[in-house]
């Protein structure tokens, strides 16, 4: 997960007072918890889904959020800086039905994801089982 800003090697804590742009309750579960860790109830200032949006926000100076780093390999607005957030992790979960072998379809979509985490985190496992 990264923390994006107008600032390069930004941190939860350090944006404890930042106006800050999230999604909705549901898609903000994990940043609450992680906010929570680092000591901080974040002022939540926007709420959008959206993540060319809320880039766009974040390049005008308007707040700073969090973003997986697979949604930052699809866009990424100019004037705005990445920060690894080591210790918040984004849970994926994936549930297939009935008994295998899965239809190809799923197969290769269960692959697809596997090689995307590791595409985003090389040499760290997938935790896909």
């Amino acid at each position: 997960m990264y923390l994006l800003s107008r600032e390069p090697g930004q941190t939860l804590a350090g944006n404890r007072d930042s106006a800050w742009i999230e999604g909705c309750e549901n898609c903000r579960r994990e940043f609450r918890e992680a906010c929570d860790k680092a000591g901080f109830v974040p002022p939540i200032a926007y709420t959008c889904d959206d993540v060319i949006v809320k880039q766009a926000l974040v390049a005008a100076g308007m707040g700073v959020t969090t973003m997986p780093g697979l949604t930052l390999r699809t866009h990424r607005a100019p004037g705005i800086e990445a920060s690894v957030l080591r210790d918040f992790r984004r849970r994926v979960h994936l549930a297939t039905y009935g008994d295998p072998p899965d239809p190809p379809a799923t197969t290769a979509f269960i692959a697809a994801l596997r090689h995307a985490v590791q595409q985003v985190r090389p040499g760290e496992p997938s935790h896909l089982s």
